[in-house]
């Protein structure tokens, strides 16, 4: 699509690069934005290092090559999981996942955090943890948001094969947190969810609202994908969110991680179905969040980036695309919507 991202700034409006060539936004006037996605360098269980280092900046491997953008489409491309074909793309696609890895705990430091949330005109950042069974990252998101009250608000995130999970949830409300995030392989769903429901029910009974990771870009009928790949991405297919969300409350709160991606029209549905849910658009395209707005309003859907697996200036400007000449919409997807649901 691009040769180069000068071609790509040139071409797409609200977008520039600054003096270090990253990706900033060129709002068209003061904003107030709270983006409510992202993550800090001690957030992910099994691999942190402290966020108040000096880290690296980040070359978000997440992306594709700018030659292959499409920022038409959502994760801004069509091809993200093509080279991964046969039982071998099951090993390049984890070793790309290690690699994101790696690059978002090198980048996510307090200093890269605000210094791009100041690139990008945002004022808060939600920051998610990612807890597993055996490691516990909430405390680490809590006391970053006590360091830095006035630029992050933090959620908790509870493993439900946590052998300590009883009573997690409340305390950590207790102590600040303002949501929960999680984020599951789909091995540890093979007894079912009922552990998630039951994990859910905790949630609900604390008033938090729940994030999951939602989508992805791989088709059922895509032949260029693997059985076995198709099978380790099943716990993000937004299907197995519907079928969670019929077995709670119906006005538990759930917000749909990145909008299902590649499935954001069914996450439309399941916004009309349940009209206590919400829709976070990190990498949704411009096309996809006008989708969303016109579907179901713009009451219900948060913006959020993701960072530091992906630049924020990116589905910034795809807000700022969807919302032209519609203020309202653009002021609830950029931070009254998390204001009024976060009671901040």
């Amino acid at each position: 699509m691009y040769k180069s991202y000068q071609e790509l700034v040139q071409t797409e409006k609200y977008l520039r690069l600054n003096e270090q060539g990253q990706l900033v936004i060129e709002p068209p006037s003061e904003l107030k934005i709270i983006d409510f996605h992202t993550h800090l360098s001690n957030l992910f269980a099994g691999k942190s290092k402290d966020p108040a280092c000096k880290g690296k900046k980040s070359t978000y491997p997440t992306l594709p090559p700018v030659e292959q953008m499409d920022l038409s489409q959502p994760y801004w491309t069509n091809r993200l999981h093509k080279p991964y074909k046969g039982i071998t793309g099951i090993f390049k696609f984890s070793a790309h996942g290690l690699k994101i890895l790696n690059d978002m705990v090198d980048a996510g430091t307090f200093d890269n955090c605000f210094e791009t949330m100041d690139a990008n005109h945002i004022q808060k950042a939600v920051i998610l943890p990612i807890s597993s069974a055996k490691d516990d990252r909430s405390l680490a998101a809590l006391q970053a948001a006590a360091r830095y009250p006035n630029r992050l608000i933090a959620f908790c995130s509870v493993h439900p094969n946590d052998p300590e999970r009883q009573g997690k949830v409340q305390k950590y409300k207790d102590m600040g947190a303002k949501g929960f995030k999680l984020k599951i392989p789909d091995m540890e769903l093979n007894r079912g969810i009922g552990s998630l429901v039951a994990l859910m029910q905790e949630c609900y009974e604390a008033k938090l609202p729940v994030l999951f990771h939602t989508g992805s870009n791989v088709q059922e009928d895509d032949p260029d994908v693997a059985k076995p790949m198709k099978r380790l991405l099943r716990c993000t297919r937004t299907e197995l969110y519907g079928d969670l969300l019929a077995q709670l409350p119906p006005d538990f709160t759930f917000v749909f991680g990145h909008s299902g991606i590649g499935e954001y029209k069914l996450v439309a549905e399941y916004l009309k179905q349940y009209p206590a849910t919400y829709a976070e658009i990190s990498a949704q395209s411009a096309e996809s969040i006008k989708y969303l707005i016109d579907e179901v309003g713009s009451d219900r859907l948060l913006f959020g980036t993701d960072w530091p697996a992906l630049p924020q200036a990116l589905t910034l400007s795809r807000v700022l695309l969807a919302t032209q000449g519609d203020e309202t919409a653009r002021d609830n997807i950029l931070y009254k919507n998390a204001e009024r649901l976060l009671y901040i």
